[in-house]
C-alpha cells in the first residue's frame, strides 16, 4: 500500500490517517448509497449512534475497529472492503 513502510515521520502518519479517513468515508457512503438506506438505518444496523455514522461519512470521525466491523455487517461487506 505505502511505498514506503517507514512511517516514523509523524508528517506521514497524519497524512496516511488521513487518505484512511477520507478512503473509508467514500466507501461507506457510496456503499450505503447504493443499498438504498438512510444514514439512520446504516447506524441502527451497524450499532453505533446516527452521529458518529454521519462523521464517518463526513471523514470526520478515527473509527475504531469495533466501529469497522458495525460498518461492514451494517452494508454487508468485508471490513477490509471500506478502506480499499
Amino acid at each position: 500500500m505505502f511505498d514506503d513502510p517507514d512511517i516514523s515521520d509523524p508528517a506521514r502518519v497524519r497524512w496516511s490517517e488521513e487518505l484512511l479517513r477520507r478512503r473509508l468515508a467514500s466507501n461507506v457512503r457510496s456503499l450505503r448509497e447504493q443499498r438504498g438506506i438512510s444514514q439512520e438505518k446504516a447506524a441502527e444496523l451497524a450499532e453505533i449512534s446516527p452521529r458518529k455514522w454521519q462523521q464517518v461519512e463526513a471523514g470526520e470521525h478515527n473509527a475504531t475497529l469495533r466501529t469497522l466491523l458495525g460498518l461492514a455487517i451494517a452494508l454487508e461487506v468485508d471490513p477490509a472492503d471500506l478502506i480499499s
